[in-house]
């Protein structure tokens, strides 16, 4: 699903590839929309994990200020790297 395609001055919401296909738009302008909403959608997906699983472990690291911490934390983000890679990671 691309959530907003533009082109040409045409907007078009919520749409499928086989949609924008079907009204006559080039492939590789769909090709370029898809990419660019999978990229849109790891960067939300990472933003979300960092704040609801990196974060509090960042903020412990600053309170304790232990090695412990720290690598915990690095691991965290590691991990989120790894669960969302941005395409061609």
């Amino acid at each position: 699903m691309i959530k907003e395609f533009k082109f040409g001055g045409q907007t078009v919401y919520n749409v499928t590839a086989q949609q924008l296909s079907d009204m006559g738009f080039f492939q590789s302008d769909i090709d370029a929309a898809l990419k660019a909403q999978d990229i849109t959608d790891v960067d939300f997906n990472r933003r979300l994990a960092y704040l609801t699983d990196s974060d509090p472990l960042y903020m412990e690291w600053q309170y304790d200020k232990t090695d412990t911490k720290e690598k915990e934390w690095r691991a965290k983000v590691a991990e989120i790297k790894a669960r969302y890679p941005l395409p061609g990671e």
